[in-house]
């Protein structure tokens, strides 16, 4: 009788296993600045069926505004974000283990630096009062590598902790010279006659922005991942196929208009497969845009400890996508 009951629950044991590792997985969580051009193609994939198609459940969480879109992920209620490269590197020095395993775009005019009609050029921001979305983030970066080109050197001018957002209005009051826009704002500034000082593109190296995932979920969930970035590549060249159903379906998620989320794009720089696989192999340019960003971070002496860039990007995944997903 003992022998029946000590196989019985042998049994129990066995098929409590079975049915635990039988059990799926939760949804992958991914936190998207929802009004971002280039990242849509995260609700492309998700609209089109094509997450679903390499094998993997995905929830996204669209977020208005980026400094918000990154809350969720640092918070562990997502399992990776959109979001730029220097973000990536500051998760992964503060504690948060973080791989940049996709590369949607580079900032082109994205991005830029604008300023009161009466300025004429970077140097004449010697002395002025500047805004930027937070203090030794990668607004501060964006803000300083522009003025360094131009010669103008931190202290030089009035460093002031401003959400994008607001610095329309703050350059209405004439409360700021100039600062740090991007997205729709960027056409709204310039709309009103502010004039665009510096862009993205004269440091593109460090405007990168694409998909991070925690490095636990790198780790335990890899064929997930893999099938997430082989959804965003079809995606992306879906788009370029069919921008205006694109556009429609990202616009749905982003608040702003299609016509507005064509115009932004265009001042991006979107990566094919080939160009993703480039800026990620070992020793390509986003170890090259890193190392400055570290540098710079290491400087203003908010780093717990310096990330190791052959961690923190990690192109296995795109590596060993095709011309065709």
């Amino acid at each position: 009788m003992k022998m029946i009951k000590r196989r019985l629950l042998l049994l129990g044991l066995l098929l409590a296993m079975l049915v635990s590792c039988s059990s799926p997985l939760p949804p992958l969580r991914i936190s998207i600045q929802s009004d971002w051009p280039s990242y849509g193609i995260a609700f492309i994939a998700q609209d089109q069926g094509l997450f679903a198609k390499y094998g993997v459940q995905v929830t996204l969480i669209p977020v208005p505004g980026y400094m918000e879109s990154l809350k969720p992920y640092k918070e562990g209620q997502a399992d990776a974000a959109f979001m730029v490269f220097a973000d990536a590197i500051m998760f992964e020095a503060e504690g948060v283990s973080t791989r940049a395993v996709y590369i949607t775009e580079y900032s082109e005019t994205g991005d830029i630096l604008v300023g009161q009609p009466t300025l004429n050029s970077l140097s004449d921001l010697k002395g002025k009062k500047i805004a930027f979305e937070g203090f030794n983030s990668f607004s501060h970066l964006f803000v300083l590598k522009l003025l360094e080109k131009a010669g103008v050197r931190e202290g030089e001018f009035e460093g002031s902790n401003l959400d994008s957002s607001k610095v329309l209005e703050q350059l209405q009051s004439s409360n700021i010279s100039a600062g740090h826009v991007y997205g729709p704002a960027v056409s709204e500034a310039l709309a009103k006659g502010y004039k665009m000082l510096g862009k993205a593109g004269d440091i593109r190296h460090l405007m990168m922005g694409g998909l991070a995932v925690n490095a636990k979920v790198v780790n335990t969930r890899r064929k997930e991942v893999q099938s997430v970035i082989k959804a965003l590549v079809e995606a992306a060249d879906w788009l370029k196929s069919f921008p205006s159903e694109g556009f429609g379906i990202i616009a749905k998620y982003a608040g702003i208009s299609k016509e507005e989320l064509e115009t932004s794009i265009k001042r991006l720089h979107v990566l094919a497969l080939p160009e993703n696989q480039e800026m990620l192999k070992k020793g390509g340019p986003l170890f090259e845009g890193g190392k400055e960003i570290i540098d710079f971070f290491y400087q203003k002496g908010v780093l717990v400890k310096i990330p190791d860039l052959n961690t923190v990007i990690d192109g296995q995944f795109i590596q060993t996508i095709g011309d065709k997903p």
